[in-house]
């Protein structure tokens, strides 16, 4: 299987070079690594369009086989430019990550990670996107060991998700030891909005500015069955998502109204 990697922290993030290890351990897959060549983390669906997007091949230690590009640009322009120019054939399928954080509800209104898993399905190539939840920083020496895990279980993922008929999956794995994984649910995305708090300074030249903290505190209501739930309960949380954001309901509502 053709299968191409791409993520938003970058071609030389651990999560991404674990995934593709995990990947060529089931063997039969040929692993196109195209990622940007720099943190494109909170970039969403943007792409590049008024420079010249630059490709160059890198090597990663630990990829045996397959290659790898870093791009110059947002997790969107990886993937077209990756699917359009790069890759001789159309990949059977992209996964996105591992990326380092969650993407859990409105997170993925954000992510460049769950975007270019978006940007997959666009282009009609089934697409997953995957997350490690946890404090990176709290995860210390154990995080490459985490991100195994991580990665294991999704490529177990890879088969149920091809045969479920869904385009894009928004996967998301807690930090936890593997026995402590309780299972997997297949649930909506939490309905939260961040508390919108930004830090303000002064620079030296007495400017203002804004910056917003790295923890970001935010509030979900009670639901009872959400993504952000299953997660704290130690479950890894799918999510099967679709591009088409038209409000059916209201749109019906407005062309009877129209009649």
């Amino acid at each position: 299987m053709q299968i191409m990697l791409t993520n938003d922290d970058g071609v030389y993030a651990y999560g991404i070079l674990a995934l593709a290890k995990a990947l060529q351990a089931q063997g039969g897959h040929q692993i196109h690594i195209v990622a940007p060549d720099r943190e494109q983390s909170g970039t969403a669906h943007s792409f590049t369009f008024l420079t010249p997007l630059h490709a160059e091949p890198v090597r990663l230690e630990g990829l045996e086989k397959g290659d790898a590009f870093g791009v110059s640009g947002t997790p969107t322009d990886c993937v077209k430019v990756g699917v359009s120019n790069l890759l001789a054939d159309k990949p059977d399928c992209i996964i996105s990550g591992i990326n380092h954080g969650q993407n859990l509800g409105i997170d993925t209104t954000y992510s460049g990670t769950v975007s270019a898993a978006l940007e997959g399905a666009l282009l009609g190539i089934p697409s997953m996107a995957v997350s490690l939840v946890g404090s990176m920083r709290k995860l210390g020496d154990k995080k490459q060991a985490y991100f195994d895990a991580a990665a294991n279980i999704a490529a177990a993922l890879l088969p149920r998700f091809l045969q479920s008929g869904s385009l894009l999956w928004n996967v998301n794995i807690p930090a936890l030891p593997q026995e402590q994984i309780r299972g997997v649910r297949f649930t909506p995305l939490a309905r939260q909005i961040y508390d919108g708090t930004y830090v303000e300074r002064e620079d030296p030249r007495d400017r203002r500015y804004f910056w917003t903290p790295v923890s970001v505190h935010y509030t979900h209501d009670t639901q009872t069955d959400c993504d952000i739930r299953w997660i704290q309960e130690g479950y890894i949380a799918i999510t099967p998502l679709v591009q088409d954001m038209t409000d059916y309901p209201a749109l019906q509502r407005m062309q009877n109204e129209a009649e």
